[in-house]
């Protein structure tokens, strides 16, 4: 049964389609940021074979950057939370490895199989500012750069220089409205409402479509299954 969240909270999956705009219905995010145990959408994505392919990529990476000297972290390693100073409420994300190179670098990577969206670099760019704010983390105050690297080994360097005031200030306007005591505007559309884990239950003007939207990991956080950790 959905209930109201005890602490405003955000996954950054759920808004890094809105940062780029491949996505514009800013309900879901505020919905989910606000309220947990909401039920979610039946899918017919292939969740098992999405996490085989994902983590042979991630191995791959691994072995790759172990070789060339860099000490790898991966996943729950770099788990964090970053509080907002004035809302009070929590960003959580878990990067898919963060490398420290020989020559002091670090930088953080992000592996994804599917087809390239700028909503990949919007994610790596979000983990590369939010990083350095986790406190109590063995990567608070550092710089990093960052990487998405694709199921065909191709990458797409992101430089530290990325994370630049204009990109801190379209975070900071986004957020403000995603934790807003005001209910976000519902967007409707039969394909952001296919990939969308809410049921008409909570959003009454979700359409329905008879083309069946595989929800994929990268929309709903797999890790959090919908709730804060």
């Amino acid at each position: 049964m959905t209930v109201p969240r005890d602490t405003l909270y955000t996954w950054i999956t759920w808004i890094t389609k809105l940062l780029v705009g491949e996505n514009v219905c800013l309900w879901a995010a505020w919905f989910k940021s606000h309220f947990e145990k909401y039920e979610k959408a039946v899918s017919d994505f292939d969740s098992v074979g999405w996490n085989m392919r994902h983590t042979q990529a991630l191995m791959e990476l691994a072995d790759r950057l172990e070789a060339g000297g860099c000490e790898v972290f991966i996943e729950d390693q770099n788990r964090f939370r970053v509080s907002g100073r004035e809302s009070g409420s929590v960003m959580s994300g878990k990067p898919d490895l963060i490398a420290l190179h020989p020559d002091g670098r670090a930088t953080v990577y992000d592996v994804k199989t599917g087809r390239e969206l700028d909503s990949h670099e919007a994610q790596v760019k979000l983990y590369m500012y939010l990083l350095p704010r986790a406190r109590g983390t063995r990567w608070h105050g550092r710089t990093f750069d960052g990487c998405v690297v694709h199921g065909d080994g191709s990458e797409i360097p992101i430089p530290a220089t990325a994370i630049d005031d204009e990109f801190r200030g379209m975070v900071s306007n986004l957020m403000r409205r995603v934790v807003s005591d005001t209910p976000a505007r519902r967007v409707p559309s039969p394909h952001e409402c296919g990939y969308c884990v809410l049921t008409s239950e909570d959003c009454p003007e979700r359409i329905e479509s008879e083309v069946a939207w595989p929800v994929r990991p990268d929309v709903e956080c797999r890790e959090s299954g919908g709730r804060g950790p």
